[in-house]
C-alpha cells in the first residue's frame, strides 16, 4: 500500500513542472488582459478591442486548460466592460469607430463560447482514444496467455508424450504451431506498440557504444543470412567507440527489425551493408540491402501501423512502426531510400554522448 502511495506522489511530482507553465501562462495572460484594457481606454470608447482581448483567451484556453481559459475570459470581459464605463475625455484618441457595445459584448462571448466548445470536443476525442487503445492493449494481453498454454500442449503432442501421432497428424500439428507462433508474434508487437503509444511513456537512456552493439548483431544475424547465401558487410568509422546515449535495449530491438527486414527481402547470393557514419552531433546508423526494393507509393505509408507492401508479406506491418517510435522517443529519426528493383537503405539517427 505504501509502495502505491509513493508512486502516486512520484505522478504528483512529474506534474509539477507543467502545472507550474499553465499558471504561468494564466498570469502572463491577465498581464496581457490589463495592457489591452489600459491600451483600449485610451483609445476612445467607439474603438474595438475585442480581437486583442480574444488572444490571451485563445492563447491560455489551448495551452493550459479550459478552467484557466474561461478564467482569463471572464477577467477580460470585466476589464472590457469597465474600459467603457470609465470616465474619460471625449474621444481622446480614438482610431476605428465600430459598433455599440452592447453589439461587442455579443460577438465576444459568442466568440469564447465557440472556443470553449471546440476544446472541449477535443478534449474528448482525446480521452475515447486513449480509452480505446487501453482496451485494446488489455484484450490482446489477455489473450496472450491462452495462446502459451495452447502452444505448450502442442508442443507436447508433437514430442509424443501425450501418445504416438501418425505422419499427417504431425503434419497438421506443426502447421498449426506455426500458425499459433506467428499469431503470437502479433500479439507481442500490438503490446510492445501500445506501450511505447501510451501516455507518460519514456525511454530508459544509457550510454553505449553503438559500433559494439552493431557488430554484436550483426554476428548474431549471420547465421540466418548464410543460409540465404547473403553477405553482410560492415563499414564503421576510424574511432570505433562512438558513444551514444539511448535505451541500448531498445535500439537493439530496432537493430534486428532492420536486419530481419533486410535479410528476409534480399535474393540469394545478395549483399547487406550496415553503415555506422559519425558526425558532430549524433551517428547515423544506415542498413542498406540489393533486395527487391519499395515501389514509391509505398515509401510514404512505409512506417504506418500494420502497413504491408504485399498481400503475399508475412510480417505484421508492425515492426517497422515499432521501430519509428523507438528511434523518435529516443531522440532519433528514421527514414528510408529505396528504388524499386534494387535494393532499400533504412537509416536512422541517435544523440552523441558528450563526457
Amino acid at each position: 500500500m505504501s509502495g502505491k502511495n509513493t508512486e502516486q506522489k512520484t505522478m504528483n511530482l512529474k506534474n509539477i513542472p507543467g502545472k507550474r507553465a499553465e499558471i504561468l501562462l494564466a498570469i502572463s495572460g491577465f498581464i496581457l488582459v490589463l495592457f489591452i484594457g489600459a491600451f483600449d481606454y485610451l483609445t476612445g470608447p467607439d474603438f474595438s478591442a475585442l480581437t486583442f482581448y480574444l488572444i490571451p483567451i485563445i492563447l491560455v484556453t489551448w495551452f493550459a486548460g479550459r478552467l484557466l481559459g474561461i478564467l482569463i475570459a471572464i477577467s477580460s470581459a470585466l476589464i472590457w466592460l469597465l474600459a467603457e464605463a470609465a470616465p474619460r475625455q471625449q474621444y481622446p484618441n480614438m482610431i476605428i469607430p465600430f459598433w455599440n457595445p452592447a453589439e461587442k459584448l455579443g460577438i465576444f462571448l459568442i466568440v469564447v463560447y465557440i472556443l470553449l466548445r471546440i476544446k472541449e470536443g477535443e478534449e474528448t476525442s482525446k480521452r475515447l482514444e486513449r480509452e480505446r487503445k487501453d482496451m485494446l492493449s488489455m484484450f490482446a494481453h489477455d489473450m496472450k496467455n491462452p495462446l502459451v498454454i495452447i502452444g505448450g500442449f502442442l508442443s507436447r503432442l508433437i514430442s509424443g508424450k501425450a501418445g504416438p501421432l501418425t505422419e499427417k497428424q504431425l503434419d497438421y500439428m506443426e502447421l498449426m504451431r506455426d500458425e499459433l507462433q506467428r499469431f503470437e508474434r502479433y500479439m507481442t508487437g500490438f503490446l510492445e506498440l501500445s506501450k511505447l503509444e501510451a501516455t507518460g511513456y519514456k525511454p530508459a537512456p544509457s550510454v553505449f557504444n553503438i559500433a559494439a552493439a552493431l557488430k554484436m548483431r550483426i554476428e548474431m544475424e549471420r547465421i540466418t543470412a548464410e543460409k540465404k547465401d547473403i553477405t553482410i558487410k560492415f563499414e564503421i568509422p576510424e574511432n570505433t567507440a562512438v558513444m551514444v546515449s539511448a535505451d541500448a535495449i531498445q535500439i537493439d530491438r530496432v537493430i534486428t527489425n532492420l536486419l530481419d527486414n533486410t535479410i528476409k527481402y534480399t535474393d540469394t547470393g545478395g549483399t547487406a551493408t550496415v553503415k555506422l557514419v559519425d558526425r558532430d552531433k549524433d551517428v547515423i546508423v544506415q542498413i542498406a540491402d540489393t533486395g527487391v526494393g519499395i515501389p514509391d507509393e509505398h515509401i510514404p505509408h512505409i512506417f504506418d501501423a500494420f502497413y504491408r507492401v504485399s498481400r503475399d508479406a508475412k510480417g505484421s506491418g508492425l515492426g517497422l512502426s515499432i521501430a519509428k517510435r523507438i528511434v523518435e522517443a529516443n531522440g532519433g529519426k528514421i527514414w528510408v531510400e529505396s528504388e524499386h528493383g534494387k535494393g532499400s537503405t533504412f537509416s536512422f539517427t541517435l544523440p552523441k554522448h558528450y563526457a
